[in-house]
């Protein structure tokens, strides 16, 4: 039995930091995936198969895991590929490590519980938990938050990249990285409120509040240059409001998806920070992790 398996990137995060200590970040997933598909040689140029160190990892942590759980069944083959742009913090590791890993335990007679799944992400590095249906308040270190908030209103997004590649595992790392996240705490209270808010009503304006305070207020963890200009330009074309990766290099600004003056806001960005670099223009998404039997 051949099992497909797809889940999201994500574009940055709609806000990330603490609450009385508790680190935690609300996704924002979006339709570029990573692709995982079990039991099946070579469907794709070598080129795109062979698996990532995490990922190759993942499948070892679910080997285990049924090992526990007696069951005795031989590990298929699995072969991922992604159409999520790496170390830019679109979660593309997320996504594959959580897509192997359940393609791995679909083939063995195993569906692993989206717990299952998150633990065994958790542990091989701070996740991004896109692999949950909507839009999820999640501890990216230990799991301790995952707080299903709703289904996120459609957006889309016109997503811009700094340049560079920043290592999650190492960003967090940083010596004096909790000193700055719990400075940060009055704003990440008021993103919440207005987030939370802005799902209940439906209501964009206050979810791009949200991610633009959030975004702001990371500038002094992980400075992007151009974030303030970017930003204004966005307004000048009535962008919703700003988001960014967090502990990554791109920065997008949040649109209705029926705007009809995205190209020419691509276009003006192009024209007036010739530093940045167009990445794609996607589109939220609430599907999290699928699969098929094939």
């Amino acid at each position: 039995m051949t099992y497909y398996v797809r889940a999201p990137g994500t574009c940055g995060e709609f806000l990330q930091g603490s609450i009385n200590g508790q680190s935690f970040l609300v996704t924002c997933p979006i339709n570029r995936y990573s692709y995982a598909l079990s039991n099946v040689k070579h469907p794709f140029s070598q080129h795109y198969c062979a698996l990532q160190p995490k990922s190759a990892l993942a499948r070892q942590l679910v080997q285990r895991l049924l090992e526990k759980k007696n069951i005795d069944q031989t590990c298929p083959p699995v072969y991922v590929r992604s159409d999520i742009i790496q170390g830019k913090g679109m979660a593309s590791s997320s996504a594959d490590i959580s897509v192997t890993a359940m393609a791995t335990a679909l083939a063995m007679d195993y569906n692993l519980s989206l717990k299952e799944l998150e633990q065994i992400c958790l542990s091989v590095e701070p996740t991004d938990a896109s692999f949950y249906q909507g839009v999820t308040q999640f501890d990216y270190i230990k799991g301790t938050i995952s707080q299903p908030l709703g289904m996120c209103p459609p957006l889309k997004i016109l997503v811009f990249d700094e340049g560079g590649s920043i290592d999650t595992i190492t960003f967090n790392q940083q010596v004096d990285l909790q000193t700055k996240i719990l400075e940060k705490e009055p704003i990440i209270r008021e993103s919440l409120d207005l987030f939370k808010q802005g799902l209940k009503t439906h209501d964009i304006n206050l979810i791009g509040q949200a991610a633009t305070l959030s975004a702001f207020g990371n500038q002094r963890i992980l400075y992007k240059a151009n974030l303030y200009d970017f930003h204004d330009i966005g307004n000048y074309y009535n962008s919703v409001g700003t988001i960014i990766a967090h502990s990554g290099t791109i920065m997008g600004l949040l649109f209705p998806v029926d705007y009809s003056r995205i190209d020419d806001c691509k276009q003006e960005i192009i024209r007036k920070l010739p530093h940045l670099s167009y990445v794609d223009t996607v589109e939220t998404t609430n599907e999290g992790l699928t699969y098929i039997k094939r």
